[in-house]
């Protein structure tokens, strides 16, 4: 009878540990990967990412662009840009999130341009931060390095 009370005791705490919510009211994002390693002028970088909302009411979308010269960051800028731009459904809870840029032009209406291009060969990474309608601000996750050769 004691083993049979001890036993059904430590599942209980398995399934409730086990069944604990992934959503938060705060958005979480996890930046994956980001593609290619290597760009020249013209190319796509793709930055895949997911995310999860326990509203699904996401508003903005902050990118943080790093410029680094060797390990030193020489460049930090953010741009801000409505989640309604990445033309994903309303009210998802969850997603895959690619966010899109072309290196050193404008020609594609539905990339984003990438400011700050570099006159020289560098190296940048990319961050993601996301806020929904109550201004809850999600964690910031960042990309690995890439190579941004010059135009």
């Amino acid at each position: 009878m004691k083993n049979s009370l001890l036993l059904i005791l430590v599942l209980t705490v398995i399934a409730i540990a086990c069944n604990k919510d992934k959503f938060t009211t705060e958005p979480k994002v996890e930046v994956r990967s980001i593609s290619p390693g290597t760009v020249s002028s013209g190319d796509i970088i793709t930055l895949a990412s997911k995310y999860t909302d326990d509203e699904g009411d996401l508003d903005s979308i902050y990118v943080v662009y790093k410029w680094y010269n060797g390990t030193a960051v020489v460049k930090n800028d953010t741009f801000r840009y409505p989640f309604a731009m990445l033309q994903l459904p309303s009210d998802l809870r969850q997603a895959e999130l690619n966010v899109t840029f072309e290196y050193n032009t404008n020609n594609n209406a539905d990339l984003l341009p990438l400011p700050g291009v570099s006159l020289r060969d560098t190296t940048a990474a990319f961050g993601l931060v996301l806020l929904d309608k109550a201004k809850h601000r999600s964690n910031y996750s960042e990309s690995a390095k890439i190579r941004l050769k010059k135009p």
